[in-house]
Order: structure tokens, then C-alpha cells, then sequence
């Protein structure tokens, strides 16, 4: 007897895509969505933290200089080597020196386990980034999405998501519950179809998918 099911395996994109009708034209439109992951690690909140209210392509450029400066590894040992005059020279602000040097020196204390987060639930892992200096619920969201891979993340804090949405359904407000409630047709996927917006967002501006990786 045979195990194979005759039956075609959907995707959850192919699931999302069936019950939102504008999510499968944007599809049809752009492709499949990009990867949109990144390792578990500290280098990738320092990234989130230098992406921090500006564009993807200005945060990797400060971020592949700060790596230079640590000798091509970023890790909480390499950062607390360099001094504050040293980070703003790889063109981190005051403020998101500060945080990054904090965040390190909690790693190196054991205040903070990166490790740890792939373990807990998704309200735990965002309270222990966001008791962070500096770490919020947006930082949280893109942590969870991206490196720990979940499947229903929305960061409704991400000015790209927003207008992503609102260009993916112009009759949607800006309001955060405008746009959970256009979201809601998402669940159990919404990281999923967050991924599929920012590559619209992309697409729609002739954005380069380098910045991505």
C-alpha cells in the first residue's frame, strides 16, 4: 500500500493566498517572497538595533563597517573592545551605541541569553528583549520573525508594513487597529504574509534584495 498522498501539499502562502485575494495578485505580481531570516544571534539584534528608524540600506552600511571593526565577527566580547569613539566612527549615533554596548555587556554578564529565546514562548521572549535598554516591541517583533523563525508575528510597528498594507489594500487606515484588523485574515501565518508585504514594499520601490541579507 502506498504512503503517498494524492492530495497536492499546500504551502501556508498557498493557504493565505486562497483565503486573501489581494495577497495572491500581489503575488502574482512580484514572485515569492524573500527570505527575510537572519541567524540567532547578537550580531542580528546589533543589525536591529542600527535599523532602528532608518533605511535597511543606511543600517548595512554601519553594520559591515562595525563588523570590520570587530575583526569580521560581531559578538558581545568584540563590541565592549571598542571604546564609544570607536562605534560612532563606524557611524552609530550616541543613543544606539549606548544600546548596543548595554546589550553586550548584559550577554557578557549572563542578564540576557540569546541562546535561551529559542526556548521560550512568544510572550516570554518578548518581555526578556524588551526589559533591554533600548529593545522594544518593534525590536522584539523582527527578533521573533526573522531569527527565531515564528509563525504568526505582525510588528505593527514597521513603517514598511504599514504602507505595504495600505498599498496591498488602499482602504485600510493607518491606525493600529486598522491594521490588525486587516491582518486578522492572516492567522496562524501572519509572519509569513508580513514577508510577503516587505517585498512588495521593496518591489514597489526598486529596491535592491541585498539590503536583505
Amino acid at each position: 500500500m502506498s504512503l503517498r498522498s494524492n492530495h497536492p501539499v499546500h504551502s501556508p502562502l498557498d493557504d493565505l493566498c486562497r483565503r486573501d485575494g489581494q495577497l495572491k495578485l500581489v503575488r502574482e505580481r512580484v514572485g515569492e517572497p524573500l527570505a527575510w531570516t537572519r541567524p540567532a544571534t547578537f550580531a542580528t539584534f546589533t543589525r536591529i538595533i542600527l535599523e532602528q528608524q532608518v533605511s535597511l540600506a543606511s543600517a548595512k552600511v554601519t553594520f559591515d563597517r562595525l563588523r570590520s571593526a570587530c575583526g569580521g565577527v560581531i559578538n558581545a566580547k568584540r563590541i565592549l573592545t571598542l571604546s564609544d569613539e570607536d562605534l560612532r566612527r563606524c557611524g552609530l549615533s550616541r543613543q544606539k551605541a549606548r544600546y548596543v554596548s548595554l546589550l553586550a555587556n548584559d550577554v557578557r554578564q549572563r542578564k540576557f541569553s540569546i541562546a535561551a529565546l529559542a526556548s521560550m514562548d512568544d510572550h516570554e521572549v518578548r518581555q526578556s528583549i524588551t526589559e533591554r535598554m533600548g529593545l522594544g516591541n518593534w525590536t522584539a517583533d523582527i527578533y521573533l520573525l526573522m531569527a527565531l523563525r515564528r509563525d504568526d508575528i505582525l510588528p505593527i510597528g514597521d513603517l514598511a508594513l504599514v504602507k505595504g498594507i495600505q498599498e496591498l489594500d488602499p482602504s485600510v487606515g493607518p491606525s493600529v487597529d486598522a491594521i490588525c484588523e486587516r491582518a486578522e485574515v492572516w492567522r496562524p501565518y501572519r509572519s509569513m504574509a508580513t514577508k510577503m508585504i516587505w517585498t512588495l514594499y521593496l518591489f514597489n520601490r526598486n529596491r535592491s534584495t541585498a539590503i536583505v541579507s
